[in-house]
């Protein structure tokens, strides 16, 4: 019974531990990450923009791509390239991963694994389920992180950061207390002639880029081709020309059309009779391939594009329409033909409007703020301010879990300031130190009772030896009494699914969260 007690104590403090530990996620500032140029190959010559991830002990380094739609990192296995060398391959992926070149690899049994059951699996898909360790640029690391090697030697297509509703990455963060929680902010930055670098904020968002008061939308429920948790009814899109004059590409659509907020996709993605009706307001020639042009022939108008609750978003002819551009040789995204434009406009005109899935993507968001937060069903937008930085980054720091927190601005600090992990640190060890009062408390009530408790029992013992033999007394009524339902054990599992933040790289044999059911 001591020990059944003694345990119940522990249960009792590890939950404090727990609170402690929630309660100290808002002393943490939000992780600010740029989406920007990042080399990802091991012979400083393929470049991709995106975020940064250091993968494996050493970092094997990465740039993903923000995505709403995945829910798993997955990543490209180094054979999908032949090698490392293959820079071109290496760069159009976002970086390969070698894993006979990380010491804290670790395969899983996908039953096994911690990460998402959210994303789906192709019939012919090969993958591989595992955990390592991640490190962000500044501040921050994760053990025991879930990845996919998702191999795939026929697709060029850059790895994605996950951000959807069930995203093993923002629960990794929130868990592992590198940021203060799930909710997060994004600029896409420019991918105009003249780019400019985006920024990914886990934990809040950045006023300083806002111009504007954010609108609010729901988390969207209808049920699309693909995930699309970022769902808003486009009610109105005009082609709108120098002089003025405004020609709507909406005109069979008066119910509006459901479109999904994307920044994995950079180009916008309308239903087959808005591209066509495009086409013919441009005058696109059919023998130029997906609604490119002559130079001499450049399309020369914007787009409105106006939501159902009125937002607008203006997209200037400098961003709908730019010279012909594409990876190189070495996977950098520059200008591959002079003499041809390009619209930021997918052409799908032969394809069935059923099958079509419909998009506002980094074109868009690169003049709307996004600030998403999946645990209070609803994310926002609002214009941006538009240019390079001229001011730091005002962070607003989004974290609720108790109510004494509220969110409060933090300004940025420079860099080469202290980490997130020295943050998590200050937090936890006020905890820590709450705990030990609380422990010394737990320990003098367990003496107190254990004592009472060997008294009665000496007592029991007398009554029984008394009455052995009285036909009154039964078996049942003395197991009863010797296992009160009140003293039997807890059942609760004290390994939470990440570990702490830690700026020291181990191996991640000792981790027994890595299993679902360590």
């Amino acid at each position: 019974m001591a020990s059944c007690f003694l345990c119940s104590i522990l249960l009792i403090l590890f939950s404090i531990i727990r609170v402690l530990a929630a309660s100290a996620d808002c002393a943490i500032a939000p992780l600010s990450l740029p989406w920007s140029n990042i080399t990802v190959s091991t012979n400083g010559v393929a470049v991709t923009r995106g975020i940064e991830l250091g993968v494996g002990t050493p970092n094997q380094i990465f740039s993903l791509r923000p995505s709403t739609t995945l829910n798993n990192t997955r990543i490209a296995n180094v054979l999908d390239c032949g090698s490392e060398t293959n820079t071109s391959c290496v760069g159009s992926k976002g970086g390969v991963y070698d894993s006979t070149k990380s010491s804290t690899y670790k395969v899983s049994l996908k039953d096994r694994w911690n990460g998402s059951a959210a994303d789906t699996e192709t019939a012919n898909g090969a993958y591989v389920y595992f955990n390592d360790i991640i490190d962000f640029q500044v501040n921050g690391t994760v053990r025991g992180y879930p990845l996919v090697e998702d191999s795939d030697f026929t697709s060029r297509a850059q790895a994605g950061l996950p951000l959807g509703q069930n995203s093993s990455f923002l629960a990794a963060i929130t868990q592992a207390e590198v940021a203060p929680s799930s909710v997060w902010g994004l600029y896409a930055g420019d991918r105009s002639l003249s780019p400019i670098d985006g920024n990914l904020v886990l934990g809040g968002y950045d006023t300083s880029r806002i111009n504007g008061s954010l609108a609010k939308f729901p988390i969207g429920d209808w049920a699309l081709q693909r995930p699309c948790p970022l769902q808003v009814t486009v009610a109105e899109i005009l082609y709108v020309t120098p002089d003025g004059s405004q020609s709507p590409l909406l005109s069979n659509q008066s119910d509006g059309m459901t479109a999904c907020v994307e920044p994995f996709q950079e180009r916008f993605t309308f239903t087959p009779d808005v591209v066509h009706q495009f086409a013919n307001l441009t005058s696109y020639n059919s023998s130029y391939p997906k609604l490119t042009y002559p130079v001499r022939a450049k399309p020369n108008g914007s787009l409105q594009i106006t939501l159902d609750n009125g937002y607008t978003t203006t997209i200037p002819n400098d961003h709908l329409v730019t010279l012909k551009r594409g990876s190189d040789t070495n996977g950098h995204y520059v200008v591959t033909n002079s003499s041809i434009v390009e619209t930021g406009i997918a052409y799908n005109v032969d394809q069935d409007p059923s099958t079509v899935t419909l998009f506002l993507g980094g074109t868009y968001l690169t003049f709307n703020y996004l600030v998403v937060d999946y645990d209070n069903n609803q994310f926002q937008m609002a214009p941006v301010v538009q240019g390079p930085r001229v001011s730091k980054q005002n962070l607003m720091k989004m974290c609720t879990p108790t109510a004494t927190n509220t969110t409060a601005p933090v300004q940025e600090k420079d860099t080469g300031g202290s980490s997130n992990a020295a943050a998590i640190g200050g937090g936890v060890g006020g905890g820590v130190g709450g705990l030990i009062v609380i422990a010394a408390i737990g320990l003098f009530v367990y003496r107190k009772q254990r004592r009472r408790r060997q008294e009665q029992q000496q007592q029991q013992e007398r009554r029984q030896s008394h009455e052995l033999f009285s036909p009154t007394t039964t078996a049942t009524e003395i197991s009863s009494e010797m296992q009160s339902p009140a003293e039997l054990p807890l059942v609760s599992n004290p390994h939470p699914m990440f570990e702490h933040a830690r700026l020291l790289t181990s191996s991640i044999d000792d981790c027994s969260f890595c299993s679902r059911d360590a």
